[in-house]
Parts: structure tokens; sequence; C-alpha cells
């Protein structure tokens, strides 16, 4: 099957469609919709899903428009040259989704809601730059939805079920290189877990959240998210479990 430009060479050069998303999407609308028809839905579940779905489609144009600067700095300086990227306009598509979605959760003070608007924000971006390497962006989402799933928080969003499951089911695929997550994927998967810390996390730890998360994005445009997980022995085994070898 043809895929247009959907298709990219991954890190091995093999061509490969970015269209694990779909699956991520779909099911995020479905779980929502189940719990709507058991009664259990309010206006923070629907705006979770309305958010998941527009930093996704936020994504799918990124993935979809030819390749321009990467980085954060390289479309903050394009934009200082008067240049609006697909980079600039995911930003600013996440960050007033943040704010909406962050604010229609249960009421919480101002600062942590500032806070979790931060943290929402800088973890789509954290993701972003995790989703280079086959599974990576999965398997770091894994355990953030499962710890928000157990903790009971699912009614304000459970889209993030939805997609938890979905990625349990995708994994395999991402892995063996038979489909990608695109930013489209990626995006939404990263929007997801810094709303599931927010909901599960104390006001304070919040904050910690969010000053961890603008400090990985730090360090993703200096040091790099690969050479990090490199340099820690335990993230190396698990970023490399069931990825194909490199001379396959």
């Amino acid at each position: 099957m043809r895929w247009g430009r959907l298709e990219v060479e991954n890190h091995r050069g093999v061509p490969v469609p970015r269209i694990l998303w779909v699956a991520l999407d779909g099911l995020a609308v479905l779980w929502t919709l189940g719990w709507a028809i058991a009664g259990d839905v309010g206006s923070a579940a629907w705006g979770a899903l309305a958010g998941l779905l527009l930093v996704s489609a936020a994504g799918l144009v990124d993935d979809l428009v030819p390749i321009g600067p990467r980085g954060l700095r390289g479309h903050g300086r394009s934009l200082l040259e008067g240049h609006m990227t697909t980079g600039i306009l995911k930003v600013l598509v996440t960050t007033g989704a943040a704010i909406v979605v962050v604010a229609l959760q249960p009421p919480r003070p101002g600062w942590v809601v500032i806070a979790g608007v931060v943290l929402v924000t800088a973890s789509t971006n954290v993701w972003n730059g995790l989703d280079v390497l086959p599974g990576r962006a999965l398997k770091a989402f894994a355990p953030v939805a499962l710890v928000f799933t157990i903790a009971g928080a699912r009614p304000d969003a459970p889209a993030i079920v939805g997609m938890l499951l979905a990625g349990l089911v995708v994994l395999p695929l991402d892995l063996r290189e038979r489909g990608m997550l695109g930013d489209a994927g990626s995006n939404p998967l990263g929007f997801a877990a810094g709303l599931g810390l927010f909901a599960v996390l104390p006001d304070a730890w919040v904050v910690v959240a969010a000053v961890c998360a603008v400090a990985l994005n730090v360090l993703a445009e200096t040091v790099s998210l690969s050479r990090l997980i490199e340099g820690v022995a335990p993230l190396r085994w698990l970023d490399r479990l069931g990825r194909m070898r490199a001379e396959s």
C-alpha cells in the first residue's frame, strides 16, 4: 500500500507509515463515549478528549508538510525571522489546549493550575522528542497512564485509558517497524501523560513534575534524550527491549 506523505524512512532507512496515531485517537474517542454511555462523563472528560484530538491534528499537519527547522531553537529562530513554522503552530495549539483542558479539571489553586499548564505543554514536547526510535514513546507513556488508571481519576479523562489500551495493542507494530506514531501520535501521548500526572499528583508535586518536564526539554535541546537514555543502563536495556537490531 502507498501511504504518500505519511510514509517516512525510520532510523534504519526503512520506509514506515506514520499511522499508529489512528488507533490512539480512535480508542480515546471510544473509551470516552463508553464512559458517557455509563453516565459518568462531564466537561473535564470531553475537554480532555478534545484537547488530545486537537494536539494530534496539529501533529498530523507537521507530519504532512515538508521538513523544516528542528528543535525549539530552530523554530524560534524562524519565528524571529518572520516565518511561521508547523512547530510553532504545534506549540501554540498545545499551549491553548492545555490551558482549556487543565482549567476544566476539578478545581485546584491557581498556582497549581499554572504549573499544570506548563507540565502538559512541556510533556507534549518531551514525548515528541522521545519518538525517534521504535517503541520509546509508548514505553515511556505506559507507566504514567497506568498510574493514572489505578489512581481512579478516569472519569475526568477516560481518553487517557483508551490511549493506554491502544498503545499496548500497537506497541508490537511500533517495535517491529510496521508503523510509526509520528507527531500525530507522540504529541497526544505527551499531552495525555502531562494531564495524567496533573490529575494524580499532589499540588506541590505538580510543580516538581513541571520543572522536570521543562528540564527535559532543555536537555533535549542540548545533550539529547537519546544520549541520556543510553547513559543509564536500566533505561538503555528497557529502551532496546523488543526493538529490531540495526543490522537486521
